[in-house]
């Protein structure tokens, strides 16, 4: 059963009509949204939504803009980013393996915790400025230990230094510190989170029974 709450009304009532749309079935829900969706940690606004396959973006824009009033902010090979109706949406193409099946919950096509993981371990190593990639992480260790987290990183991203990631988890100096978080039960404390992010590193075979805060 999926956290419905964590997404506002609007943009999960969007997420449900692009996903019974047939031109868009190639598409699955990742990023925060998803993790969010499934553990019920914080809100989250933006849709994540990847392909497996190459796409025309020229071709997909034209029909996002008919079809929803789509408004591109940005579009390169098989990437596509803007917004419908005020919702950040990305369209991207991501053709790695994957750890896991797709998964299909209440009609709402997601990739796996274990493919998102990998891809929130590599955008924290490529860029290390998102506050949620970090908080996000931290909850899912009630979920995974540290070592399995790295397991589906080798999987995905086969021939990646795993040493990179154990750093960038702890390497905290250019998170941007000043975006709101809303998790839905406690107050965000950045000191436990980081705490948490340490434990993990230092006790990499642990899955943690309690929530970072």
């Amino acid at each position: 059963m999926l956290q419905e709450q964590t997404v506002p009304g609007a943009t999960f009532e969007l997420l449900k009509i692009l996903m019974k749309d047939e031109k868009l079935n190639k598409f699955y829900l990742a990023g925060g949204t998803a993790i969010a969706l499934y553990l019920g940690h914080r809100t989250s606004i933006d849709l994540d939504l990847f392909s497996l396959e190459d796409f025309d973006n020229t071709e997909l824009e034209f029909y996002l803009s008919q079809q929803y009033n789509f408004l591109t902010d940005n579009k390169a090979r098989s990437t596509l980013k803007g917004s419908i109706e005020g919702v950040k949406i990305d369209f991207i193409t991501f053709n790695t393996p994957l750890c896991e099946q797709i998964q299909n919950i209440g009609g709402i096509r997601l990739f796996s915790l274990q493919d998102i993981i990998a891809m929130k371990l590599l955008a924290i190593a490529d860029n290390g400025t998102r506050l949620k990639d970090f908080i996000d992480i931290a909850y899912l260790s009630m979920q995974f230990s540290f070592d399995e987290m790295l397991s589906f990183v080798a999987y995905k991203f086969p021939n990646k230094n795993l040493q990179i990631y154990r750093k960038a988890l702890l390497f905290h100096n250019d998170i941007y510190f000043d975006v709101p978080i809303q998790l839905t039960e406690k107050k965000y404390q950045w000191g436990k989170i980081a705490k948490r992010l340490d434990e993990m590193v230092t006790s990499p075979k642990k899955v943690f029974e309690h929530s970072p805060l």
